[in-house]
């Protein structure tokens, strides 16, 4: 090794602990002198030193309609298990929630205190309320903090006729939990009426069906906690089919006569028939043994084809709901529906008309919509009524 190199590899030696000593010690101190000085900046900024600091806090977070961050905490420490917990949009949405607070009194007793306040609510009035806060102490000069002890918050008990998969709460889509879901008549298991409960903050709660919903509510709910008495609320929501409902039966309705209409491939079973080709309303079940469930022939007579089936007239499409399962609706019979038939039979042209009934069963949850539809050439007494009128 020449000496120069000698030299260079004595100058990168590591300096000695005895001349680093000093410089980290120097180090370590600031580090620990900064990292306490900011923490107790910290600590004096963001702890409740106040009796009023709890109370503002909670309150700004109602004015917000952050009511979230009220009841998540209660998740681990409330008093009672919670309901299912709404959006901060649901809330924020809610009417006559607290606008603005002004303190007006403070009377402390040991380690607790009685915090007054005006609050005024979004319809123009102010409620007084006063909030007991109390005392922790905790090691260190400034740990010692102020807590609120109560909330305002109270459950909100929704009674359905059945359970959905979806509802509106101040124009907000919810899903319920079905954690949340409970039968309303606990002594009727059989029941499919259910109570849906979620946990609610001073406000108006309006409830209803989404929009979207194949569901639509007869009348919109208002549940409403008050401010200045907070207690449970409970309200009832029926519904009925919606226009989207609707839409869907007659889409169904107009794809089971389409099938009848067209020319490449007739099916006899689905379609109803004249007397002459074996169906017509005083066809029945019992009458031929090649009949369908709904009355038609499963097969046309030898020497038939040429089958066109093309619809004159039918009924208004009219939903009722079902008495023992409130999410299925059906289709009220009180006049048939008329369709024109021609068809070759040995070589020679033919015609007829057939009077026949439309049997529609829309079930839905309210998102998914389940329709089955029928032609049935057997008609119902009220159907037979009608033609003769």
């Amino acid at each position: 090794m020449a000496p120069r190199d000698s030299e260079t590899l004595a100058r990168l030696r590591l300096p000695s602990w005895r001349s680093l000593r000093l410089p980290l010690l120097l180090v370590l101190v600031f580090v620990a002198v900064a990292s306490t000085v900011w923490a107790a900046l910290a600590n004096y900024f963001l702890v409740s030193r106040d009796p009023e600091a709890p109370v503002g806090r909670y309150l700004g977070y109602l004015e917000g309609g952050s009511s979230r961050q009220v009841l998540a905490p209660l998740l681990i420490g409330g008093d009672r298990p919670l309901a299912q917990l709404l959006s901060n949009g649901v809330y924020r949405d809610a009417a006559n929630r607290p606008q603005g607070h002004d303190f007006v009194g403070v009377q402390k007793h040991g380690e607790h205190a009685a915090v007054g306040v005006d609050i005024h609510l979004g319809d123009g009035s102010t409620v007084h309320r006063e909030y007991t806060v109390e005392k922790v102490a905790s090691w260190g000069p400034f740990n010692d903090s102020w807590r609120l002890v109560e909330r305002d918050n109270a459950i909100v008990d929704v009674r359905l006729p059945a359970a959905v998969d979806a509802a509106s709460v101040n124009g907000n889509k919810v899903r319920p939990n079905g954690s949340e879901l409970f039968p309303t008549d606990p002594s009727d298991p059989g029941s499919p009426a259910r109570t849906w409960q979620f946990e609610g903050l001073p406000g108006v709660y309006d409830i209803a069906m989404p929009e979207d919903s194949y569901l639509l509510a007869s009348e919109h709910a208002s549940a409403e906690i008050s401010m200045s008495d907070p207690r449970s609320a409970a309200v009832e929501l029926d519904f009925t089919a919606s226009p989207h409902m609707w839409e869907g039966a007659e889409r169904a309705v107009q794809d089971a006569v389409g099938q009848c209409e067209r020319v490449l491939r007739f099916d006899a079973v689905q379609c109803p028939l004249p007397a002459q080709l074996g169906g017509g309303p005083a066809a029945s079940p019992s009458a031929s043994p090649s009949a369908s469930p709904t009355g038609a022939p499963t097969e046309v007579p030898p020497g038939v084809s040429n089958i066109r089936w093309e619809l004159q007239s039918r009924p208004s499409l009219l939903l009722a709901q079902d008495d023992d399962d409130p999410l299925a609706f059906h289709a009220v019979r009180f006049r048939p529906a008329v369709a024109t038939v021609t068809w070759l039979q040995n070589g020679r042209q033919h015609s007829g008309t057939v009077g026949f009934g439309i049997d529609v069963t829309a079930r839905t949850n309210g998102e998914d919509l389940d329709t089955d539809v029928q032609l049935r050439s057997t008609l119902t007494e009220r159907e037979r009524a009608s033609q003769r009128s």
